[in-house]
């Protein structure tokens, strides 16, 4: 149960982090969704780095990456944002986002992966 309630608090805590970066005044864009790709690529990144280190420990696993990343990463507002773009007719807006968000998250993982590989 403490593993729950932990994964619980992780969750919340990134659910913030995620909240304080998409009013950041440097990412606030009216055309293109900035704070979301950049959490994305962030969030890919910490799962990539944090896989490598606590796949042995479910417990960390659960409190990190189920918590934490999970509520800190944002695929779904990343849909509602292509979706969006969609609906406004902003073709070439929407496949620059979402192209530059899979590219520069799957990057964003993979170096990750490799950064994380160091540690253990």
């Amino acid at each position: 149960m403490i593993n729950i309630l932990t994964m619980m608090v992780a969750a919340a805590l990134g659910a913030c982090l995620r909240a304080y970066i998409n009013e950041l005044p440097v990412l606030k864009n009216k055309e293109m969704p900035y704070s979301t790709m950049a959490v994305n690529i962030t969030g890919a990144f910490l799962m990539g780095f944090v896989v490598m280190l606590v796949t042995a420990n479910t417990q960390y696993y659960l409190i990190i990456v189920t918590g934490f990343l999970g509520g800190f990463t944002t695929y779904s507002q990343f849909a509602l944002d292509q979706f969006n773009l969609l609906r406004d007719k902003k073709t070439k807006l929407f496949l620059k986002y979402s192209f530059s968000t899979i590219f520069f998250t799957l990057v964003a993982v993979a170096f990750g992966l490799i950064a994380g590989s160091m540690f253990v």
